[in-house]
């Protein structure tokens, strides 16, 4: 098993639709932290843009960075719960 994953203290959880133009903002925001035993899950959220490459960028690098991907948007919990 990695080291990194034995570490883990906490996960920083970003769900991510269509913001290309933010999400390399929001990684690297996260990795800039002193604190490091952490796992940042990112999910993607049936993007249509670039989104899913600025991530696959991070998470091949990047150990404690794991990419979950939706092929259809799932909108946000709360409008999923009013729904049902």
């Amino acid at each position: 098993m990695d080291q990194q994953v034995d570490k883990t203290r906490f996960s920083i959880i970003v769900a991510a639709y269509n913001i290309e133009n933010y999400i390399q903002r929001a990684i690297k925001s996260v990795e800039e932290q002193t604190f490091k035993n952490y796992e940042l899950l990112i999910v993607n959220d049936g993007s249509t843009d670039n989104t899913e490459q600025k991530i696959l960028e991070y998470s091949n690098k990047y150990a404690n960075i794991k990419y979950i991907r939706h092929s259809e948007n799932k909108k946000p919990v709360k409008e999923r719960i009013k729904l049902q």
